[in-house]
């Protein structure tokens, strides 16, 4: 990777380690992509060699070179039809269904696959390559349907929606995220990009792989990586909000029980808790406080609860590189020198199963039905007179008026948004559906799983906004409240109060609050209410 006057460019080599922050600013257009000159000529001559020896060879079956595909692995396919083969491919497997695929997915499929085939081991030429590189550095961003995967032989269908517009066919996503024809795309865009004819083998190389799963949990990843930072920032501000202890995340305490995730997360509130006048003092002073000794779980237990979440997370991120930095087509090719190449060594192996990544993709469903939960549960309990210390129904007040109903219904669409995402939390990989007449007989799903990961971190960020914007209120309520005893609060937590006050007002008088909680979910999802408090979160 080098910097450029344009922004980053992240070279694609034979040995890339591509990151989640490469993928994701690909798929944003923070960043452009370009083919090392080693990696360029290792494909060449690698390909070249493979030519060579089926010319020199032509009884020879080599499947995915000179055969069909799937269960038509028995059929032999001529030279002069290798060509035809490759498009038909293509166009015969572009036969998923739904709304398109968001433009950033679809951008980090396209990185995705060309970082597989840059390795060289797929035996194609450069040009395929350097005709991905140029759609991504032109934004042109095929149309993918989102539905008809199963993840095993790979992303058959909607890989094939991406190479069908490598050859000039298919859709390209315009800039108000509609499918127009690749012909007419091309004809008055006039970007650097021209489609390219495929040649042997090519076709296969560039539908069979979990590029689009992946692409999908990779940036559900970076999205939950983000959102367990916020969480464990929601946790101090109602640590603080309803005046409980932080005693329960001291360091010394969770050595004893020594779980990596739960001691990280303990440290993070503890630390964010830094200046709170609750932040580490004994029962004694607590009691003489507010009358209590010991928090419900929701706060007490933060630690215990969400560090299982962000070893999970971790789990996803180490999965999703792993697979950012793997060929998965099918058959690979195992030579390791142009100069005694041998087509013996091209192997039909099963990288294209994507249970790898499912599985690690509902890790990250799993966190985010938990993250919710807890935090649906804060905020039922803080909008409670009765557990609320003082803030009055709904955070009202001591004397709310009867005319007005404040931030009720925000909790309840805590409550809806988990219920949510408990449902996109369906463990869909181990429910495998055979394929392609009994040949393809176990699957993944894992691009079914990788969706609904992303799509709960989204929901997830919605109710992680909300409880923020509860402890705001509380925190002001308080502050207008004569009899509630004067607390000193953290320094970290007060920068995140303020910036979540830039964009989610203070409620007075009743208001909408839909817009003022989607902008808020943007900021949190992003990781600017995170980055406003100044702590570094250890940068896991």
């Amino acid at each position: 990777m080098s910097q450029t006057a344009a922004g980053r460019t992240i070279t694609l080599e034979h040995d890339s380690k591509i990151t989640l922050a490469d993928i994701e600013d690909v798929a944003f257009g923070r960043a452009r992509v370009a083919l090392a000159a080693p990696a360029r000529e290792r494909l060449a001559a690698f390909r070249a060699a493979a030519e060579r020896q089926i010319a020199a060879n032509p009884d020879k079956r080599v499947y995915g070179l000179n055969t069909g595909f799937g269960s038509n692995f028995r059929d032999y396919v001529s030279p002069d039809e290798l060509k035809r083969l490759q498009r038909n491919l293509i166009v015969s497997h572009c036969a998923g269904v739904g709304p398109y695929a968001p433009a950033p997915v679809a951008r980090a499929t396209t990185l995705l696959r060309a970082a597989s085939l840059a390795r060289g081991h797929s035996v194609v030429r450069p040009v395929v390559v350097e005709t991905l590189i140029d759609m991504l550095n032109n934004a042109v961003t095929p149309a993918i349907p989102r539905h008809g995967s199963v993840s095993a032989s790979g992303d058959l269908a909607p890989l094939s929606h991406m190479a069908a517009v490598v050859i000039g066919e298919g859709r390209v996503l315009n800039e108000r995220g509609e499918g127009v024809p690749t012909q007419e795309f091309v004809k008055h865009a006039k970007r650097g990009f021209t489609p390219l004819e495929l040649e042997m083998k090519e076709g296969l190389a560039l539908n069979n792989g979990c590029q689009y799963a992946n692409a999908w949990g990779a940036l559900a990843t970076a999205q939950m990586r983000r959102l367990i930072e916020a969480a464990a920032l929601t946790t101090a501000l109602h640590v603080q909000a309803l005046r409980g202890a932080g005693r329960p995340f001291r360091a010394d305490l969770h050595r004893l029980r020594a779980h990596a995730g739960s001691q990280t997360l303990a440290r993070w509130v503890f630390e964010l808790l830094e200046g709170y006048g609750l932040q580490d003092v004994s029962t004694d002073v607590k009691y003489a406080f507010d009358g209590r000794i010991q928090d419900p779980y929701n706060l007490r237990c933060a630690a215990q609860v969400l560090g299982p979440c962000f070893d999970l997370i971790a789990r996803a991120e180490a999965t999703m590189v792993a697979e950012a930095r793997s060929v998965t087509d099918n058959p690979i090719d195992l030579n390791t020198a142009a100069e005694s190449y041998n087509l013996d060594e091209i192997t039909s192996g099963g990288h294209f199963h994507g249970m790898p990544v499912a599985v690690d993709a509902y890790g990250l469903l799993q966190a985010a039905g938990i993250m919710a939960r807890l935090s649906n549960l804060r905020c039922a309990r803080i909008v409670d007179n009765n557990r609320n210390k003082g803030l009055g129904p709904q955070m009202r007040g001591p004397n709310p008026s009867p005319a007005q109903s404040g931030l009720m219904i925000a909790e309840y669409t805590t409550a809806g948004l988990c219920n949510h995402i408990w449902a996109l939390a369906s463990p869909s990989h181990l429910m495998s559906l055979s394929t392609d007449s009994g040949q393809e007989d176990h699957v993944s799903m894992a691009a079914n799983v990788a969706m609904r990961a992303h799509e709960a971190g989204e929901h997830l960020s919605r109710i992680l906004a909300i409880e923020m914007a509860f402890a705001s209120q509380a925190e002001h309520v308080r502050a207008n409240n004569p009899e509630d005893k004067p607390i000193a609060l953290g320094a970290r937590t007060q920068l995140a109060l303020e910036k979540v006050r830039e964009t989610f007002p203070l409620v007075g008088e009743d208001r909408e609050l839909t817009w003022d909680i989607e902008k808020l979910a943007e900021k949190v999802l992003s990781g600017e209410i995170a980055q406003a408090t100044g702590y570094s979160f250890g940068r896991h």
